[in-house]
């Protein structure tokens, strides 16, 4: 009857629903799984572009054998130093596909093509670049290599650190986009935390942070790939989540890219807190220093989103001083102003009025205030947004 029913729990249904009840996928990413199995072209590609994308994945995954191998060869023992200096296991350096590219400029490019794999469909995958003398040459060298993978377990990209400070080029070089690689739609080990049963996730910064909290049975951390958090993994997440903690780093960084995260997380249904981490600078020191217990407990006792703000704008005044209260209770009311209920409003106007020795009806007087300002100044927003549509 090409149709699924399952007698225990009841669900049914055709093989793109059951495709995404198994392996825990969206509707798109389903039919993107099954295109490929049958090698169909998906709608909005043709053919050639279908098989190049197919090719792409093939490519990346012999790659990230090929880095893996190289690892634990004797060329990679520098590699295998850097990991194992990280407190990684060798269990976790093989679940993650953990490699090395080694010093050389065409030792990787060699050994696609030795596969069968054509230049051209290298470029595409990123792993070679071309010179200006018109050579070929390959992309990462002499750095250990993270693979990211989809939601499927295809490996779509791979992050390679750096091991020589003098080495030129950033502390990490990642995979340019490509045909199945988009920054702004991944997050790095999603396709590992969505097989978990909490639906509390957990952001980090970056992937390193990400798979050290793996290791230590956090297991629905996930990192963004090089860029600041976006909309569209925002969705992504929502997806998976009810409530997301942002991990970030303590320097001031990692304070801005929290912010952000929050502006981007507050227009979505998951419940946001964020993780202050003391006595350590991100979450894989502390783990290291403290351990996995008290970094649960860590989590366990994180700020809301609100609560976060509020301490932020706090930090910044000496509310001992009547100059130091009124900044403070400035910053708080555009804090408060935001997108939160009416009960959240009256508990934190309270706990403000207590912190500032205001009274409660004055903080309330000017919380109304800044609200109804904040709602003229939307609206004037979306009549200059209709006015640029044409829609006089």
């Amino acid at each position: 009857t090409q149709s699924f029913y399952c007698f225990g729990c009841g669900a049914g249904g055709d093989v793109i629903t059951f495709i995404k009840k198994i392996n825990n996928v969206d509707y798109i990413e389903a039919v993107k799984f099954l295109a490929g199995r049958a090698g169909m072209a998906l709608p909005e590609e043709d053919d050639q572009t279908g098989r190049l994308r197919s090719r792409i994945i093939s490519i990346n995954k012999d790659a990230a054998r090929f880095y893996f191998s190289r690892l634990n060869s004797d060329a990679g023992r520098v590699g295998r130093a850097y990991w194992r200096g990280r407190g990684l296991s060798d269990a976790t350096i093989k679940r993650f596909g953990l490699g090395y590219a080694p010093d050389s400029f065409r030792e990787t490019r060699d050994h696609l093509k030795s596969l069968g794999y054509t230049e051209d469909e290298l470029l595409a995958a990123g792993l070679i670049k071309r010179s200006e003398k018109g050579g070929t040459f390959d992309f990462f060298r002499h750095r250990v290599m993270i693979p990211i993978f989809d939601l499927r377990g295809n490996v779509i990209a791979f992050s390679g650190r750096k091991l020589d400070p003098e080495q030129p080029g950033g502390k990490y070089v990642n995979s340019p986009e490509t045909l199945v690689y988009k920054k702004s739609r991944t997050l790095f080990a999603l396709n590992f935390a969505k097989k978990s049963q909490t639906r509390r996730y957990i952001l980090c910064e970056g992937n390193l942070d990400a798979i050290s909290m793996h290791q230590a049975g956090f297991t629905t951390a996930v990192a963004g790939c090089g860029t600041a958090l976006t909309a569209e993994q925002v969705k992504i997440l929502s997806e998976y989540a009810d409530e997301v903690v942002l991990c970030y780093d303590s320097d001031e960084a990692g304070q801005k890219a929290t912010r952000r995260a929050i502006s981007l997380l507050s227009a979505s249904p998951l419940k946001i807190s964020v993780l202050n981490i003391p006595d350590a600078k991100d979450p894989d020191e502390f783990i290291k220093k403290f351990g996995a217990e008290r970094f649960e407990m860590l989590l366990n006792g994180s700020n809301n989103a609100i609560e976060y703000e509020l301490l932020q704008a706090k930090g910044k005044y000496d509310i001992a001083t009547p100059d130091g209260r009124l900044n403070y209770i400035k910053d708080a009311i555009g804090v408060l102003a935001g997108r939160i209920t009416p009960t959240e409003r009256d508990v934190y106007a309270g706990r403000l009025a207590e912190e500032t020795d205001v009274a409660k009806p004055a903080i309330l007087n000017q919380l109304d205030a800044a609200i109804r300002a904040r709602g003229r100044r939307a609206e004037k927003e979306r009549e200059r947004r209709l006015l640029e549509e044409g829609a006089g």
